[in-house]
C-alpha cells in the first residue's frame, strides 16, 4: 500500500509539470516568435516488475515554423527556416552576453541602434567606420542639404563584404557658366554644352557601377579616352581668305561648318608674323596680315564650335599636339578633339578646307582609342571624370595691360629691372629682372610657376590669347593667388580679371562616399543614424530589410547599407536554454552558433512580417483536460490506497 501511495504522488506531480508547461504554452499563445514546448513522460524503476510511478523526461521547445503575420511595419523582421537573431544585453559596466531569439519585432533606440522590444542591440556585420570619400570640398566629408542632385548609388554584393557608393552633387545646372570668348580656342564650353557633359557623365558613371554590380569579381581596369587630330591644309596666306570660304569636319555622322572670320590684324599680330618668318615687314601687305589673322580667328572658332558637342573638348596646338594659342602655332591648321566620357568613342569623318570653288582634303589622326574600363578601376575612371566636369578647375585670367599698370589702372611702361611675380600660400616666384618687354617678363613668370616644386602641384599657369591665366591643378580646389607687379621699386598689386576668370567646369561641389560592411569583421550593434555613421549631416532615414538580412536606410533617393543582420543556426537547437524574455542562451548541448558569410543564410528574412506563436490554443485546451484527468485519476490512486491502508490498520486493532 505504500508503494501505491508514493506511485501516486510521482503521476500527480508529472501530471502538475504537464499542467504547468500546456499553462505556458497557452500564456505565450500571442508571444512573437514563441515556440510551443511539449513534455515527454517515463516511468520510473521497477520492483518485482511494478513500475513507481512516472516522471517528466524533459520539457522540450518544438523549433517549427511559426505562421508568418504581414504587419507592414518597416522594423518587423521574420525568418523563415532555421536560425535564429541575435541580440546582445549590454549594461552598464560594460560587459554583454550574446543571445538568440525568433522575435523580429525590433526597433530603433535612443542611441540609433537596432534594438529588440527589451532594448537588447541586435548583433550583425555593421558598417565599416573606415570610409572612402572622394570629395572637391576638403571641409566637408559627408551629404548635407547643399548636396541635392544624386549622381549615382548602386548596391555592391561581394562573397564577403557590401560595398554602397553613393554620389551626390550640388546644382551644377544654376553654377555652370560659360567660359569667356576671350579664351577661344583653349576648349572653352558655354553653359549648356558644360550641363550636357554631366548629364552625359552621369549616364557613364551609372553605367560602370551597374556593370560593376553585375559581375563583383570581375578584373579592374581603367577606361582611357579617345582623342584625335584634324589638321586643314593650310597652303599659304591666299588660301582661306574670304567671307566665302569655310572649314568643316563630320563627327558621329554631324557636319561641324565654321565660315571664315574675317577681322583685322593688330600691330602685335603682325610683329609676331615677322618674327616667326611667316611675313616679311614692309613687304607684307595689311590684307595679307588681315587673311592670317582671320584664319587664326577661323581656327579657333572651329575648335569652340566642336566643343559644344556633348562629351567633346576641341583646342588649337602646336607642332607636338600640346595645346597653344600662340598664333604662330595656330596657324598650322590643327586642332585636336578629345573626349571628356571615358570609354566612350566618337567618329571623326571628312575634313576639309573650302576656298572659292577649291576643296581640299584634310587629315585625321587618331592617338588613343576609347577603351572601356571595368569593375573598380572603371567606375573610378568614370567618377574622376564626372567630377572634374562636375567642380572643375579655378582659372584666374589676367589681362597683360591690366598687370602692367598702377594701382588706379594707369597704363605703365615696363623697363629692364621691372619684375611680376606671383605668390601662393606664402611660396613666391618672380620673372628674370633682365627682361625688357612685358611678354617675355609673363612668360618667365610662367615657366617658374610650373617648375616650382611647391606651385606645380597647386596650380598651372598658361598663356592663352596673350593673358596669362593660372589655373587650379585639382578639380574643386579653390586658391588665392596674389600677381604683383614691381616697377622702379614701387610694388603694385594686381586682381584678376573677374569677367574673364571663370572655372572650367561647373563650379559645383561633388562627393562619392563607398561604405562597406565585412562580413569577416566580429559582429557588433547595428548603427541606423546615418550622421552617426558619417554618412550624412541628418540622421534618419527610411529602413527596410531585403531576404539575406541587409539593412537599408534611404535618404532624399540614395539607399545607403548599414549593416545586415546576424542569422544564427545550431547543430541542436533543442539544446538551447530559455531565459525569458524571448531570449534563449546556447549551452554546450546546443553547440556554438554558426553563421554564413557569403550573403547567404540559409533562412529567408521577412520584412515587415512577424513571426507567430506556434502555440496551438485548441491543442492546448484539449491537452489540459487530459492532463486535468489524468491528475484526477493519480489522486484517485492516492485515496484509494489511503483507504485500504487505514482498513488494514484497523484490521490490526
Amino acid at each position: 500500500m505504500i508503494s501505491a501511495l508514493w506511485t501516486g504522488i510521482a503521476g500527480l506531480a508529472s501530471q502538475q509539470t504537464a499542467l504547468d508547461n500546456e499553462s505556458n504554452n497557452i500564456a505565450n499563445v500571442n508571444t512573437v516568435g514563441y515556440k510551443a514546448s511539449r513534455v515527454s513522460f517515463a516511468d520510473l524503476m521497477y520492483q518485482d516488475s511494478i513500475g513507481k510511478g512516472a516522471s517528466v523526461t524533459s520539457a522540450e521547445k518544438q523549433y517549427t515554423q511559426g505562421s508568418l503575420n504581414l504587419t507592414g511595419s518597416s522594423y518587423d523582421v521574420a525568418l523563415d527556416g532555421d536560425g535564429f537573431f541575435v541580440v546582445s544585453n549590454k549594461n552598464f559596466s560594460g560587459t554583454s552576453e550574446n543571445y538568440y531569439t525568433r522575435a523580429g519585432n525590433f526597433r530603433m533606440g535612443t542611441n540609433g541602434t537596432l534594438q529588440d522590444s527589451s532594448g537588447n542591440e541586435v548583433q550583425g556585420w555593421a558598417v565599416s567606420s573606415a570610409l572612402n570619400v572622394t570629395s572637391t570640398n576638403s571641409n566637408l566629408t559627408s551629404f548635407t542639404d547643399a548636396f541635392s542632385e544624386i549622381a549615382g548609388n548602386q548596391v555592391i554584393q561581394f562573397s564577403n563584404k557590401i560595398e554602397t557608393y553613393a554620389a551626390k552633387m550640388s546644382d551644377y545646372t544654376t553654377s555652370a557658366k560659360s567660359d569667356s570668348t576671350e579664351l577661344s580656342g583653349s576648349g572653352i564650353k558655354d553653359q549648356s554644352a558644360k550641363i550636357s557633359d554631366i548629364e552625359a557623365l552621369i549616364k557613364n558613371y551609372t553605367s560602370a557601377l551597374e556593370s560593376y554590380a553585375e559581375n563583383p569579381d570581375q578584373i579592374s581596369s581603367i577606361s582611357s579616352a579617345q582623342s584625335n587630330i584634324i589638321d586643314y591644309p593650310n597652303t599659304g596666306v591666299s588660301s582661306l581668305d574670304s567671307e566665302s570660304d569655310q572649314i568643316y569636319v563630320y563627327i558621329n555622322g554631324n557636319k561641324i561648318t565654321q565660315n571664315y572670320i574675317s577681322t583685322t590684324a593688330t600691330t602685335a599680330f603682325k610683329a609676331e608674323m615677322d618674327a616667326a618668318g611667316i611675313t616679311t615687314s614692309g613687304t607684307t601687305t595689311d590684307e595679307e596680315y588681315n587673311a592670317l589673322a582671320s584664319r587664326v580667328a577661323t581656327y579657333k572658332s572651329l575648335a569652340d564650335e566642336i566643343s559644344k558637342i556633348t562629351g567633346l573638348k576641341a583646342y588649337t596646338v602646336d607642332s607636338s599636339n600640346n595645346a597653344s594659342t600662340s598664333n604662330v602655332d595656330v596657324l598650322n591648321g590643327t586642332i585636336k578633339i578629345d573626349s571628356i566620357i571615358p570609354g566612350t568613342s566618337f567618329t571623326v569623318g571628312d575634313v576639309a578646307e573650302v576656298s572659292g570653288t577649291t576643296e581640299q582634303a584634310g587629315t585625321k589622326t587618331t592617338l588613343t582609342n576609347a577603351v572601356k574600363g571595368s569593375g573598380e578601376a572603371g567606375v573610378k575612371s568614370a567618377m574622376e571624370a564626372l567630377k572634374n566636369a562636375v567642380a572643375g578647375s579655378q582659372q584666374d585670367v589676367y589681362e597683360t595691360a591690366d598687370i602692367i599698370s598702377d594701382d588706379n589702372g594707369n597704363a605703365l611702361s615696363f623697363n629692364t629691372g621691372d619684375t611680376i611675380s606671383f605668390t601662393l600660400n606664402g611660396v613666391t616666384v618672380t620673372s628674370d629682372s633682365t627682361l625688357t618687354d612685358s611678354s617675355s617678363a609673363i612668360q618667365d613668370l610662367v615657366t617658374k610657376i610650373n617648375s616650382d616644386a611647391t606651385l606645380q602641384t597647386q596650380v598651372e599657369a598658361k598663356i592663352i590669347n596673350g593673358k596669362l591665366v593660372v589655373e587650379a591643378k585639382n578639380a574643386g580646389e579653390e586658391f588665392s593667388g596674389v600677381i604683383s607687379f614691381d616697377s622702379g621699386g614701387t610694388t603694385y598689386t594686381k586682381e584678376k580679371n573677374a569677367d574673364l576668370s571663370g572655372n572650367t567646369g561647373a563650379n559645383a561641389e561633388f562627393m562619392q562616399i563607398v561604405s562597406t560592411v565585412d562580413q569577416t569583421s566580429s559582429l557588433s550593434s547595428l548603427q541606423l543614424k546615418l550622421n552617426s555613421l558619417g554618412l550624412t549631416d541628418s540622421s534618419f532615414g527610411e529602413f527596410s530589410v531585403d531576404d539575406s538580412g541587409v539593412i537599408t536606410m534611404s535618404q532624399d533617393g540614395v539607399d545607403f547599407v548599414v549593416g545586415q543582420l546576424a542569422i544564427a543556426q545550431f547543430t541542436n537547437n533543442i539544446g538551447l536554454e530559455a531565459v525569458g524574455n524571448n531570449l534563449l542562451a546556447a549551452t554546450k548541448d546546443s553547440g556554438n552558433p554558426m553563421y554564413s558569410i557569403n550573403n547567404n543564410n540559409g533562412v529567408a528574412v521577412n520584412s515587415q512580417t512577424l513571426e507567430l506563436s506556434t502555440a496551438d490554443l485548441s491543442e492546448s485546451l484539449v491537452n489540459l483536460m487530459v492532463f486535468q484527468r489524468a491528475f484526477e485519476a493519480n489522486s484517485k490512486s492516492i485515496t484509494t490506497a489511503d483507504e485500504i491502508l487505514q482498513t488494514l490498520i484497523g484490521l490490526k486493532r
